[in-house]
């Protein structure tokens, strides 16, 4: 049978080879389970006009809705990364999504903030283990050199659930309410979840270096010794801080919420027009990733990722200047495009950077700490950006949204010269 190698002997101990199948169905498995993570997070930017009109939700709320579920998750996800070590990665992906599926039924029936906050809790819980667990997955079947590309079809598989939900939900709520399509939006959780539990397979050299870990973590001290390590890196910190930082700008957690609201009270545009803008930007979600991931397998990660960030600052205090200016509809559409390409590179270049630089022994929990702080504390940007948008403005939200890009590729700068070799091809 034709196989495709899990690793190289540059990656320090992961040279096994998984079925050409089996590495597929791992790849296809958990994107697929990704992207119903991510319909399921921007069908809500969907419902939250209604609730503002329906139950009198303020801009600050929203953001409390979007912050205080992503910051449990983001911190559930270093719990998660570690479990790795431990559990099978295919079961807590699976169940997870089983829990997402369960959550989005009970929102459904929700009626007050509180009930909303609740069952986004519950949500962000089923989806906690998808980042760490499943990019952690999905680098132990890809050799370093396709890290890239294993990590932007992760990403993109993900964000191919925002791309068709716009247009889906928007069609269900207007036809059948908000209420009966958040329901419908149950059904792909135990769809995915059930396919990662029967197809998905553990790379066989992680589990024998989990089972090695095992033993070596036997005592309190070794484990936690191991735990910190990652932080101890350099150039994993600042992959981490810069992502923190350009979480201000993040795509799923910023552009995909406040971009729609802001095209809804800052334009004159019709919902059909917002509808296509906001598919266009979801296109580039997809797009971007997969065309900036391939081009880092033989470019470099660094390069793409100063050429994502300055082109998505230009990119993003361009949008309220045309939105306000006389500007023909069809450059908007380009603008709207152009943003989508290169903010949604930025996270699968940032996790291939961080695969790359991570020893082999310790990309278990660089990665679950960079999702639990970048996701976590990151997190706490939707409440930041909501509450400036109520006291500033929209158009001083996109300049913050166009500095935290800039500021993460200045931190990048300093990641050491030993350690940026290694990210390049």
């Amino acid at each position: 049978m034709t196989s495709i190698k899990a690793g190289s002997p540059q990656n320090a101990g992961a040279d096994t080879t998984l079925p050409r199948g089996a590495a597929w169905a791992n790849l296809t498995s958990v994107s697929g389970a990704h992207a119903v993570i991510h319909a399921t997070v921007v069908l809500m930017p969907l419902v939250y006009p209604i609730l503002q009109r329906q139950y009198g939700f303020t801009y600050t709320q929203i953001g409390l809705l979007i912050t205080i579920p992503n910051l449990a998750s983001g911190f559930l996800q270093l719990l998660f990364g570690y479990l790795g070590r431990r559990v099978s990665r295919k079961l807590m992906i699976g169940l997870g999504n089983l829990v997402v599926g369960a959550s989005m039924a009970l929102t459904a029936l929700a009626t007050s903030f509180g009930a909303f906050l609740g069952w986004g809790m519950l949500r962000s819980v089923g989806a906690a283990p998808q980042h760490p667990v499943g990019s952690s997955m999905l680098t132990d079947t890809f050799g370093r050199e396709r890290h890239g590309f294993a990590l932007a079809a992760h990403v993109a598989g993900g964000n191919l659930g925002t791309l068709i939900v716009p247009g889906i939900g928007t069609f269900l709520i207007v036809h059948y309410g908000w209420q009966p399509t958040v329901m419908l939006f149950a059904l792909p959780g135990v769809v995915a979840g059930s396919a990662v539990l029967f197809f998905a397979r553990e790379p066989a050299a992680a589990g024998m270096a989990a089972a090695q870990q095992r033993e070596k973590d036997n005592s309190q001290n070794t484990a936690l010794r191991a735990g910190l390590a990652p932080l101890r890196n350099r150039a994993i910190l600042l992959v981490i801080i810069a992502s923190i930082v350009a979480a201000g700008g993040r795509g799923l957690g910023i552009l995909t919420t406040y971009v729609p609201l802001y095209l809804a009270r800052g334009s004159t545009f019709g919902s059909g027009a917002i509808a296509v803008l906001f598919t266009l930007l979801l296109i580039g979600s997809v797009a971007g990733p997969l065309a900036a991931g391939r081009l880092s397998d033989r470019y470099g990660r660094l390069a793409l990722l100063f050429v994502s960030y300055g082109t998505a600052a230009v990119f993003t205090i361009l949008l309220p200047l045309l939105v306000h200016g006389q500007t023909p509809f069809w450059l908007v559409i380009i603008e709207v495009g152009l943003l989508g390409l290169t903010a949604y590179a930025e996270s699968p270049l940032l996790q291939a950077l961080l695969a790359d630089v991570a020893p082999a022994g310790e990309r278990d929990g660089a990665f679950a700490w960079y999702f639990t702080l970048a996701f976590g504390v990151g997190s706490l940007w939707g409440t930041v950006m909501g509450a400036i948008i109520d006291r500033a403005g929209f158009d001083i939200a996109f300049f913050v949204m166009a500095g935290s890009y800039i500021g993460a590729s200045i931190i990048l700068f300093f990641v050491p010269r030993s350690q940026r070799a290694q990210s390049q091809a």
